[in-house]
């Protein structure tokens, strides 16, 4: 049927009736900026640590990151707190549209150094030194996948707490207690979500899986998202997909969202850096572009080695191969490497980060980046070591601890798996997916492994 017929049809059969009752009370209760998204994005607390949150200002921060100008924007920021404080809510949220608004529009500073690197966004440009290496003959691969969602769903079950916090903060709070569940464990967090969302559309799609695809299950099942995510599916519910969704205005791009999720494909791709890369590219540009989704192939390219190489070590050795050359996340990798080559303890490469992401959002990709690498090199596949070097890291722990746990995970298998990290899970993932609210573990390694035995995505 033709709009203006539905529209016409409409009108013709409907039939005023004369006791109507005005409902603008109706109205009143939507609210296209609600008050609790406006909080949210100022000052808000993280769910899992209750660590001090201000997306905005990691928007701005991020996009001086990327090499803009963003005094205007810093200007704004002051005018946004006063508001913020003042309880002055409708100042408050045309402060913040005036801020997006300034960074979407925002010059690149002169000479800057964040331009000066490589930055390709399509797959043949991202992939083009790749290599092709694939493991066929792997032993027991249902158990190490187990184990892989048990090392992953441990690790950010003991993270979740900490995230948000500085190394030194952590230490002197916790202690002896890092690298350890404290408190109640929870399964319950946004980083496993994506994961879900991507085993429902990879069922559905098989090796035709496309990053509009994946866009349209975000939209229909996950109800809301933070900082690269949120931007992703507003972007999304207004019609704009991959891979837009993941640029357009979106200032959280190089955050941590897409590393943090991209395990998943290299549990489905074992063995198979190539391809785990490829379905990670696919995901990772539905919210992240650039270094963000590169982050977003390192994790999945790691995980799927884990299943044909046990030193962690060479994991990331390996794993510098699929990175594109000359990107500015190339150099950040190496440069964490180098660290961990010449320094004997975990603690100099973390002041070393520290120092040289000082300007980074803590939720940013690089130093999540530093923190996983150097818990895998000095962790020594020991999965209790390396708990408690990535949890003293500070950053985002639990993403940075699943994703650490899911390569040692994998390594172990679900045999060998620690049960005093498995046994407080009770098999059970929580989340706040209403179509996913519990699963099994077990039922999730087993659904993983079905999917991974089907064809892969094009192979060429």
């Amino acid at each position: 049927m033709k709009a203006w017929e539905n529209e016409f049809n409409r009108r013709r059969n409907a039939k005023p009736k004369k006791d109507h009752i005005e409902k603008w009370e109706d109205v009143e209760k939507m609210n296209v900026f609600s008050k609790e998204i406006l909080v949210t994005l100022w000052d808000s607390k993280v769910p899992g640590s209750n660590a001090p949150e201000s997306l905005i200002v990691g928007a701005v921060q991020s996009l001086e990151n990327m090499g803009k100008n963003v005094n205007q924007a810093e200007l704004l920021l002051d005018k946004g707190f006063e508001a913020l404080e003042n309880k002055d809510y409708s100042k408050l949220k045309a402060i913040t549209s005036e801020i997006f608004f300034s960074l979407s529009k925002a010059d690149s500073m002169y000479n800057n150094a964040y331009e000066k690197f490589d930055r390709p966004l399509e797959w043949k440009d991202i992939s083009n030194s790749f290599p092709r290496l694939k493991c066929n003959n792997i032993d027991n691969l249902k158990d190490k996948i187990y184990g892989g969602w048990l090392g992953q769903l441990a690790g950010g079950s003991m993270g979740t707490k900490l995230e948000g916090y500085t190394h030194d903060e952590l230490e002197e709070t916790y202690s002896e207690q890092l690298g350890t569940y404290i408190g109640e464990v929870s399964t319950i967090n946004d980083d496993v979500t994506y994961e879900l969302i991507f085993l429902k559309t990879y069922e559905e799609k098989g090796e035709e899986i496309s990053s509009k695809d994946l866009a349209k299950n975000w939209i229909s099942y996950i109800p809301f998202g933070w900082s690269a995510e949120l931007i992703a599916l507003e972007n999304i519910k207004r019609g704009i997909f991959p891979p837009e969704s993941g640029f357009f205005n979106n200032p959280f791009q190089e955050w941590i969202g897409a590393q943090m999720r991209c395990m998943v494909h290299g549990l489905l791709q074992p063995g198979d850096p190539y391809n785990a890369a490829k379905l990670a590219f696919i995901d990772s540009q539905v919210s992240h572009s650039g270094n963000g989704i590169y982050g977003g192939v390192h994790s999945a390219v790691m995980t799927s080695l884990a299943f044909s190489e046990k030193d962690p070590r060479k994991i990331i050795e390996k794993s510098l191969d699929y990175i594109p050359k000359n990107t500015e996340f190339k150099k950040v990798v190496d440069n964490v490497v180098k660290y961990c080559q010449t320094n004997n303890d975990w603690i100099s490469v973390l002041r070393k980060t520290e120092e040289y992401f000082q300007s980074y959002n803590w939720v940013h990709l690089y130093p999540n980046t530093a923190s996983i690498l150097t818990s895998l090199w000095f962790g020594e596949g020991d999965f209790d070591k390396t708990m408690k070097i990535v949890s003293s890291f500070g950053y985002d722990v639990d993403c940075n601890a699943g994703e650490v746990g899911t390569i040692l995970g994998i390594i172990y298998g679900a045999n060998d798996f620690p049960t005093y990290w498995s046994s407080p899970l009770k098999d059970t993932l929580e989340t706040y997916l209403p179509d996913f609210s519990k699963i099994q573990i077990s039922t999730l390694a087993q659904w993983t492994f079905q999917l991974s035995a089907q064809n892969g995505i094009n192979k060429s």
